[in-house]
């Protein structure tokens, strides 16, 4: 005779609550994290500033007497004053240079229609802002613009001091989130974090240094070729070395529009000289940098940047290349070598 097949016991109704507690509260938290992503966005932005303080802080501490916490605290003096001395000796002419660009914009466009063929593109821009300010009241226009910008400057701030408290403390507020992690895993958790921390601190100092590079060569070659408002663009065109890619390559755009307005030769010239530093930085700046730092793959940055951007908008793209590096040591680390057992370099590892 054949056998009776065994049947399964069904769960307890005991079981099923829990399953479904449990299933509903991860539900619920995924939720929860994605309403919050722009507060956790901006927490990793803290976490960035202290990053870039206790680099200060740890390179004080590691050639002076100077000890915790006198070494965060003149670490953060050196980086005010260095930023302040800065636009100290060069504001005026930033602003003026700036300004110069803003009233130059209108001569700037109309060149641009001339070149594509419209020759009215000037104007039919400025009717169609007009059209645009007209659906509504523009006292409530301007006060959303003003909300706006009073919003990004509270989150420059919050930024700023929460990352100083936790460049202050780091160790304290690590240890509380490693009381979530399960005892068995804490130490690999532990020095995952480590990893992550020095991998990001590495790709600063890199992008730092890239930055430095990028905005000297590009004001050095305008002043060259003649062109003008040479330091704001300069200046521009290193400040958008933070975000790979992208940045470089909004930076181009005033400067190429600048130099349609101000006719003959001058942009040929201009686009030769941003591809050449970006040649110079591309083929032999970021090869040295990234010996001492972090190499992330080109593919993985460019489609994480359209990631983050299309999930979190403007301040995912900002920061998106920062994020990618803590990924790429977690990914590395938790599942290629500890969860696959293949043989990795960990970014950060010492």
């Amino acid at each position: 005779m054949r056998e009776k097949t065994a049947k399964r016991p069904m769960p307890s109704w005991a079981t099923l609550t829990r399953t479904s507690l449990v299933v509903g509260a991860v539900i619920v938290g995924a939720l929860l994290l994605w309403q919050l992503s722009n507060v956790l966005l901006l927490f990793f932005g803290a976490i960035v500033v202290a990053v870039i303080l206790r680099s200060g802080a740890k390179a004080l501490e590691d050639n002076t007497p100077v000890k915790a916490p006198w070494s965060l605290i003149l670490s953060i003096l050196a980086i005010a004053a260095l930023m302040g001395g800065f636009f100290f000796l060069l504001g005026t002419q930033i602003a003026s240079e700036a300004s110069s660009l803003v009233q130059r914009l209108p001569e700037m466009i109309a060149s641009l229609g001339e070149r594509i063929g419209v020759d009215d593109l000037y104007e039919r821009l400025t009717e169609r802002a007009t059209q645009f300010a007209g659906r509504g009241d523009v006292a409530s226009e301007v006060a959303g613009y003003t909300s706006v910008l009073v919003g990004a400057l509270t989150n420059f701030v919050l930024v700023l001091v929460a990352g100083i408290y936790l460049a202050a403390r780091p160790r304290q507020y690590r240890r509380g989130i490693l009381k979530l992690v399960p005892p068995r895993l804490r130490d690999n958790t532990s020095d995952t974090f480590e990893n992550a921390g020095r991998a990001l601190r590495l790709w600063l100092l890199g992008q730092l240094v890239s930055m430095a590079i990028v905005g000297a060569l590009i004001t050095l070659g305008l002043y060259l070729i003649g062109m003008p408002s040479a330091l704001a663009l300069g200046l521009l065109a290193g400040l958008s070395e933070f975000v790979p890619i992208v940045g470089p390559i909004l930076s181009a755009v005033p400067a190429l529009l600048l130099a349609l307005s101000e006719g003959g030769n001058m942009i040929f010239w201009v686009i030769g000289l941003y591809v050449a530093v970006q040649q110079i930085e591309s083929n032999v700046v970021m090869p040295l940098v990234q010996r001492e730092t972090v190499d992330l793959p080109p593919v993985l940055t460019l489609f994480a940047l359209l990631a983050f951007g299309v999930l979190f908008g403007p301040l995912g793209v900002l920061l998106g290349t920062p994020l990618t590096v803590i990924l790429y040591v977690v990914v590395n680390q938790l599942y290629l070598r500890d969860t696959l057992q293949e043989d990795v370099d960990i970014p950060g590892s010492k």
